[in-house]
């Protein structure tokens, strides 16, 4: 294969990157303005920086949501453009990871859009992710600061260390389970270890604490409220408990599996041999074994969590503090001082570039023919549509109120200069004094009744079909007292 020139910028993995994740870009601004939930939560909370929020997550995404709403405004292009940002650096700090790992351009390819082939990133990451965009920036990014301390043990990579720790814990509190792991592995390791006992670790941890600190106060005020949502997720799903063991670990080894198939076909079609026939100047390397006992204790981790947690409702996203640099880890297996065969290569390639025009053609239709299909989904539901058939007389110098969140962000979204309340929550109180009246919105997509008014001015029905598919949004006029 040809190495790359730099004035070639063809043959650069960034020139690929910037289309692929251009054309993701259009298809979410193009074909629909109807937000996520994830989306949907990030207008609602960003509306301020707060130390915490009601989400079982940490607020680093919601405050760089808000600094993107103060550069271009409330809306679905600042949401988008803050997740494509974030996915290209994940590639960016991947490829650079690559050169820390590999010694081959065919290796570093493959590593770096191995992601194109796991279906938690090439699909769920364009849906509606946010937080998990984070923890795997926080990720690939700590992987590369750790390297690099291994590589040049100076003051600025240890303070990068603690950085890169500290944006992965607050974008999702699980990175707990690569930040341990991974450290645990390191510290296992003779080169790793001497690093740690340099007093510099102290810059690590100090900018550490400082960057997690403020929230870990909030969380100390707030705990119930997160442990309430693990015990959620972290229950017994029957009165037979090794029948829920048992279905414990199914879910996992279903989980991992799901989240690098199909990218584990092109070795086990291509390659698969490789894998069992390790180079042993290669496993000795002190890179290639760091990422190996991450693994065991990964292997270790996930047995005891299924033995002794039930997840009833297991998503495959949870995954990735833990399979995220699965392909990294294949790959340091089975490099060589030779090229990888070409069998491999071919194989990538051609799984790569089916897998993802499969999957922007499924993009395009979900929002366009989806419906026709019978297929009809939250992306599908004509909110912002609807609401441009309410009565001009029910909108002027309205207070704005839901109970239904999901109705609530589109409402922040679309009428930027009203007092909007959702859910007893009160957004741009500076409106209230101009206002003169209350209107009251629901729709029959959520378990919300009429909301209790005493008094109602005017009331209708508003339907949009998409196909054959029937959206109604209810609306009621009141007094501007009965918003209290």
């Amino acid at each position: 294969m040809k190495r790359i020139n730099k004035f070639e910028l063809f043959y650069h993995p960034i020139f690929w990157l910037v289309i692929y994740l251009s054309i993701h870009l259009l298809i979410r601004m193009l074909f629909s303005q109807t937000l996520q939930v994830d989306d949907a939560e990030q207008i609602d909370y960003a509306q301020n920086i707060l130390l915490g929020y009601p989400i079982p997550q940490p607020p680093m995404y919601s405050w760089l949501s808000w600094g993107m709403f103060q550069i271009l405004g409330t809306g679905l292009l600042a949401l988008t453009l803050l997740k494509y940002v974030f996915i290209a650096l994940t590639f960016w700090f991947t490829w650079l990871v690559t050169g820390q790992l590999f010694q081959h351009l065919q290796t570093r390819y493959i590593a770096t859009f191995s992601y194109l082939l796991m279906p938690s990133f090439a699909w769920h990451m364009h849906q509606g992710f946010t937080h998990t965009i984070l923890l795997g920036f926080g990720i690939i990014l700590s992987l590369h600061a750790l390297l690099s301390l291994k590589g040049n043990p100076v003051a600025k990579n240890y303070l990068y260390l603690g950085v890169a720790f500290g944006i992965g814990l607050m974008g999702k509190y699980s990175f707990l389970l690569f930040m341990i792991p991974i450290f645990i592995a390191a510290v296992s390791i003779g080169s790793f270890r001497q690093i740690f006992a340099n007093k510099k670790t102290w810059l690590t941890i100090g900018i550490f604490v400082l960057i997690i600190g403020p929230h870990v106060f909030w969380l100390t005020q707030h705990y119930q409220e997160i442990f309430l949502s693990i015990d959620q997720k972290l229950k017994v799903t029957s009165d037979n408990l090794l029948l829920d063991r048992i279905k414990s670990v199914g879910q996992f080894i279903g989980a991992a599996v799901a989240f690098v198939v199909p990218f584990a076909l092109v070795f086990i079609i291509s390659g698969w041999k490789k894998l069992f026939n390790i180079d042993k100047q290669v496993s000795k390397n002190d890179n290639t074994q760091l990422l190996n006992r991450f693994y065991l204790i990964i292997i270790a981790l996930v047995l005891i969590m299924a033995i002794f947690v039930s997840m009833p409702h297991f998503k495959v996203r949870w995954f990735h503090p833990l399979m995220m640099i699965f392909p990294l880890w294949m790959l340091t297996r089975i490099e060589r001082q030779v090229l990888l065969s070409k069998s491999i290569m071919r194989w990538f390639v051609s799984i790569a570039v089916i897998f993802t025009v499969l999957i922007l053609s499924t993009r395009i239709a979900q929002v366009t023919i989806g419906p026709d299909l019978g297929n009809y989904g939250r992306l599908n539901r004509p909110i912002i549509e609807t609401f441009d058939k309410l009565p001009i007389s029910t909108l002027a110098d309205s207070i704005i109120k839901t109970e239904d969140g999901f109705i609530g962000s589109h409402l922040l979204l679309h009428y930027q200069k009203n007092n909007i309340i959702i859910e007893n929550r009160n957004f741009r109180k500076k409106h209230y004094k101009d206002s003169t009246q209350c209107l009251w919105l629901w729709d029959d997509d959520t378990p919300y009744t009429t909301p209790k008014i005493n008094k109602i001015i005017e009331q209708g029905e508003l339907v949009t079909y998409v196909a054959e598919f029937k959206y109604a949004l209810f609306y009621a006029l009141s007094s501007k007292s009965e918003c209290r």
